[in-house]
């Protein structure tokens, strides 16, 4: 008997010991799963996608970007945008940092400039505080695209040029490839010049048919587009057009100027996660339906797809509150916009003049009753996944 107590009392230790090994193999397993769960793959490397893969890497997620292009900014010749600061209180770079991006490219304020409507003289237009950040855009040194890119490296993140992601059905992935179609069409030039810091902004149909022409001057250099939302075949008639107007109406002393062209797309979908993707920047629809000002919208929504991630919230729920609201808003401003032609235009222009072109804005980027009753008329206008 007491040498049978020593064998089962043997076998029990053996017994605990080895629940012990399993146990701490669980423990090592789960640990693997965890950390192959904390690698996220990105499409697109824009502003939203490589907002996403920073501040995910800042939450120690390992994060691959898959690009199609060479470089970032492939889709962009280097030319001047505007990073919208009307559509909230608190200035956008302000809300940059609070999302963890640092200004590590050229951002320079815009607080007003020259405003053109058919049939009235060139109004002057100034704001309290910055109407938008002036940044330049492609894969040029001081570029919004190259600033995000270096940030993303810095953090670990990696970058895939030349590459196509072809995910599995089961793999969680960020789709930032940009639009899926054109609503809109840019045509312009960037160039050299020895002209003053300035922006200047044109409404008329024959020149930027229910879009709008602007010219922005920083340091010497220069760009000059027409934004068309109609009649997009004629391209080269509206920008040979817009050429014109401003050589005739400002000092044009233009230099090596090169042509570029771009595109936007918008649309309000019922949900941007479809078999474990979530979709963000303009490949959501993101843009603002009035002029085209995306950039806002873009980073703000690889920020909400990387947080979705990070502390389980649903990102459908957080594009709803935060972007939702001003993307209705937008799409009634256009249908607006598009209603009243030159007499509209006047309009515009001269509330602009009038008081804080910045106020203005605000307030017709807020949600009131009675844009609400003209969302359904809007949205019916603008069907979702057909161009303007």
């Amino acid at each position: 008997m007491p040498f049978l107590y020593v064998i089962l009392n043997y076998i029990e230790k053996i017994r605990k010991i080895y629940n012990i090994h399993l146990f701490l193999f669980g423990l090592y397993f789960k640990t693997l799963n965890f950390e192959e769960e904390r690698h996220i793959n990105i499409a697109g490397a824009g502003p939203a996608g490589l907002t996403a893969a920073i501040v995910l890497a800042k939450h120690g997620y390992m994060a691959r970007v898959y690009e199609m292009s060479p470089d970032v900014g492939h889709r962009m010749n280097v030319g001047f945008q505007g990073l919208e600061n009307w559509s909230s209180d608190k200035d956008i770079t302000v809300l940059l940092k609070d999302i963890g991006i640092d200004i590590n490219f050229l951002c320079v304020p815009y607080y007003g400039g020259d405003i053109y409507a058919p049939g009235i003289a060139p109004l002057k237009i100034k704001s309290g505080k910055p109407i938008f950040y002036l940044v330049k855009r492609g894969a040029g040194g001081g570029s919004l695209d190259e600033g995000l890119k270096k940030q993303a490296i810095a953090l670990g993140v990696e970058i895939l040029f030349n590459r196509r992601i072809a995910p599995s059905p089961e793999e969680a992935v960020i789709m930032g490839t940009g639009p899926k179609t054109a609503d809109f069409i840019a045509a312009g030039i960037t160039f050299d010049t020895e002209m003053k810091d300035q922006a200047a902004v044109v409404f008329d149909d024959e020149i930027a048919p229910k879009g709008y022409a602007y010219l922005l001057v920083n340091n010497g250099c220069g760009t000059a587009a027409t934004v068309i939302y109609n009649d997009c075949k004629n391209e080269k008639k509206y920008f040979d057009n817009m050429l014109e107007f401003f050589k005739n109406k400002r000092p044009f002393d233009i230099k090596n100027e090169k042509r570029f062209g771009g595109c936007g797309n918008f649309f309000i979908g019922d949900t941007q996660v479809y078999h474990n993707k979530i979709y963000i920047g303009e490949a959501a629809g993101f843009q603002d339906y009035l002029w085209g000002f995306g950039m806002r919208y873009a980073i703000l929504s690889g920020y909400m797809a990387a947080n979705s991630i990070i502390s389980g919230l649903n990102y459908d729920l957080l594009w709803k509150k935060e972007l939702k609201p001003i993307l209705e808003t937008s799409l009634v401003n256009r249908y607006l916009f598009e209603k009243f032609g030159n007499t509209g235009y006047r309009y515009l222009a001269k509330r602009f003049a009038k008081g804080d072109p910045g106020d203005f804005l605000k307030r017709n980027y807020n949600q009131s009753f009675l844009k609400n009753l003209l969302l359904p008329i809007a949205k019916s206008r603008y069907k979702q996944g057909t161009t303007l």
